[in-house]
């Protein structure tokens, strides 16, 4: 048997966690560590150091499937940011339009351009 469990009594030799790639020895008959879904692969360290370079170059020919794939994530990400922050400001300033600054609990019970006119006269300014 090649591949073994987490708390399966298992006999002597070299057993390589899959996730974490931890080498546990055992000498005599005893139990791996973790839990059910703890893998493990028997082989001795001669072995996988011949299994390295294949593992090596698996991971160099996928390598640039994970760059380009990463870009696109990348790339869908800033496009989606950029949508939702144009629609929300399309939202306001939609919203600006059909409320129309309307502020019900403000009254003015004055004429609000009373105060706002003001005229030149000689390097003086004066009210009118």
């Amino acid at each position: 048997m090649l591949i073994w469990k987490g708390k399966q009594e298992a006999g002597a030799g070299t057993y390589w966690d899959v996730s974490t790639g931890e080498r546990i020895t055992i000498q005599g008959q005893d139990t791996l560590p973790g839990d059910e879904s703890t893998t493990y692969i028997k082989a001795s360290g001669t072995m996988m150091l011949l299994l390295s370079p294949v593992l090596g170059l698996t991971f160099a020919i996928f390598l640039p499937f994970i760059g380009i794939a990463m870009a696109i994530s990348f790339v869908g990400k800033k496009i989606v940011n950029a949508g939702k922050r144009r629609f929300k400001d399309m939202a306001a300033s939609t919203a600006k339009n059909v409320f129309f600054a309307w502020r019900p609990l403000q009254a003015y019970l004055t004429n609000k351009r009373r105060g706002g006119k003001r005229e030149k006269n000689n390097g003086r300014t004066k009210k009118t």
